[in-house]
Order: structure tokens, then C-alpha cells, then sequence
């Protein structure tokens, strides 16, 4: 690793797994943990790890290509459950809103905030801009949550692709994280986007011109991406400082 001078005017953050920490010990960081037992008790399914494998190829199968449109999880979970059995359209929806209740109540006790964060911020608080870019299947929750460990007055903008309407790694909701920011699309090396996806986080934003920085979370999260070859990368919020930055 060498230190280079690294400079732009804002910063773009990912939210969740970067700010605000919610994957779980096995790594899943779906979010949906505090909700697969309901299916199960309704009799949807066998086990949880069942209607956790319909989860996953149904989001697999709904962002097989180039339309990234954002999905609330109250229609995920009504679309999941009528395919699995068509026969019981009535009780699904009530079943959703058992899940819905749930996850309300139980997934903010599975978060917490990423080591070192806020005095990161801090630190680049007054030195540029900042703003969030996050993926999230209900509206205004990364708000809700920024709020509610303190982080959201760091932020000049906070963009959710439920209330965006479109998600990463689609060019559409960066190209409107750039509007809000003031910055035409020609002019994106002015940002520097960071996060611990290297597709959503990464690539998607170089390909705009945007810098990028991978968040490597591989020491505390197993299913962790490795970093891409040739990648600025960081492992920790201390290696995050104005003026001089690690890059590859």
C-alpha cells in the first residue's frame, strides 16, 4: 500500500454494513432474520432456511438484468408467499402484516453502529460534503435509523432507493444523488463513494467517474466480498482521515 493526496468535494456513503452495521453472525445481511420463523408457523413452510432460499432467488430472478426498480418488502413478501401456494391468497395477507409488525419491532435490536464511525465522520465533518446513498426495501428507514444513532446531521442528503424508486447498483439513483449534490454528471470525480459492496459501491460508481474507496469488512463479517485487484481499499474507519488516504 502507498498514501497518495486524494481530492473531491463530497463524499457519497453506503448506509447499511458501512454506517450502521445489521449482518449477522453467519454474515446474512438480508435484514429479514427476525421474520423467517412466521412462514413457518403459518405453515408456509417447513423450516426457515426454506423460505430464506425462495427469499433469495426471488431477488436473484427480480434483478436478473437491467431493471432496478425498488421492491418494498411488503410486496416481496405477498409476491413470495402467493407463488409458494396460490391456494392461500387470503391468508397471505395477514400473514404479511404478522411479518411486517415483526420486523418493525425486532430488526433495530440487530443493529449497531459500525466500529469507529462517528469519529470518523466527525473528522471529515467541515472538510467536504457528505451524503448517503442507500439501498432499502422500506421508505425512509436509513433516515429513521441515521436519526437514531445520532448520524443524520452529518449528512447534506440521505437518498433510500425504496423512496427513490430505483436501486444500486442502476445508474439512475446515483445520477440523482449527483443532482442533489449540485454536480452534472461530467463532473462526478468530484465525489468519492465509499462502502462495503464493491458492485453497488465500487464499480457502479466508477463507471459514472466517480472515485471509490471498498470498505473491506472480511475481519468482521464472513461472507465479506474480497477486495477487486486494483481497488483503493480500507479496512477500518481510522485509515479514513482528510488530506492523505491508503490507496493500492
Amino acid at each position: 500500500m502507498k498514501r497518495v493526496k486524494t481530492s473531491f468535494d463530497w463524499i457519497f456513503f453506503d448506509c447499511f454494513n458501512t454506517l450502521i452495521d445489521d449482518f449477522t453472525s453467519d454474515g446474512d445481511e438480508s435484514g429479514v432474520k427476525p421474520i423467517l420463523c412466521l412462514p413457518v408457523e403459518a405453515g408456509f413452510y417447513a423450516t426457515e432456511s426454506e423460505f430464506k432460499v425462495d427469499y433469495d432467488k426471488w431477488k436473484r430472478d427480480r434483478w436478473n438484468g437491467n431493471n432496478w426498480g425498488e421492491v418494498d418488502l411488503t410486496d416481496r413478501l405477498k409476491e413470495i408467499l402467493t407463488t409458494k401456494d396460490s391456494s392461500r391468497k387470503d391468508e397471505v395477507d395477514a400473514l404479511v402484516c404478522r411479518m411486517m409488525s415483526r420486523f418493525e419491532l425486532e430488526y433495530m435490536n440487530t443493529l449497531r453502529l459500525t466500529p469507529g464511525v462517528c469519529e470518523m465522520l466527525q473528522r471529515w465533518r467541515g472538510t467536504v460534503k457528505m451524503g448517503v446513498i442507500s439501498n432499502f426495501y422500506l421508505r425512509d428507514w436509513p433516515q429513521r435509523m441515521l436519526m437514531k444513532f445520532g448520524l443524520y446531521g452529518y449528512f447534506d442528503f440521505v437518498i433510500d432507493s425504496a423512496a427513490f424508486g430505483f436501486k444500486k447498483p442502476g445508474h439512475t439513483i446515483y445520477i440523482g444523488a449527483l443532482q442533489r449534490a449540485a454536480i452534472p454528471v461530467n463532473q462526478a470525480e468530484r465525489v468519492l463513494f465509499i462502502g462495503d459492496n464493491h458492485t453497488n459501491d465500487v464499480l457502479a460508481p466508477m463507471e459514472l467517474g466517480m472515485k471509490a474507496i471498498y470498505l473491506d469488512r472480511s475481519d468482521d463479517r464472513p461472507s465479506s466480498e474480497p477486495v477487486p485487484e486494483g481497488i483503493p481499499s480500507i479496512k477500518h474507519w481510522d485509515e479514513f482521515k482528510p488530506g492523505i488516504l491508503q490507496a493500492v
